[in-house]
């Protein structure tokens, strides 16, 4: 398990890569800041998509409960396991860290 942190001028590269090789996973989506804890936007959506707009500054997640956005991040940091995106971690301007931790959808049972 690898985590690094990405270079803004590498963001939007980053996630156009990951968008075309991610498959349908779960996701959980948290907010954690001194002065609100830990605020749990979504726990097991489905991933629709991951994108970071270098023209407007704005990362986003969408999932199947939610879309989640975050202005102007200053910092992203992304972890790896086996080559495969497992989380990504968005610092915000004031500080909150946005965490995105992905999972496989389970696997339906043989027929």
């Amino acid at each position: 398990m690898t985590t690094r942190k990405l270079e803004p001028s590498k963001w939007r590269q980053y996630f156009d890569e990951v968008a075309k090789r991610l498959p349908s996973m779960r996701v959980g989506v948290s907010i954690l800041g001194d002065d609100i804890g830990v605020q749990l936007e979504t726990e097991n959506g489905v991933l629709l998509g991951m994108s970071y707009d270098s023209n407007g500054e704005v990362f986003e997640v969408a999932t199947s409960s939610i879309a989640h956005r975050v202005p102007r991040p200053k910092e992203i940091y992304v972890r790896e396991e086996a080559g495969r995106l497992s989380s990504v971690e968005v610092v915000a301007q004031d500080g909150t860290k946005q965490i995105i931790e992905l999972r496989a959808l389970p696997s339906l049972p043989a027929s």
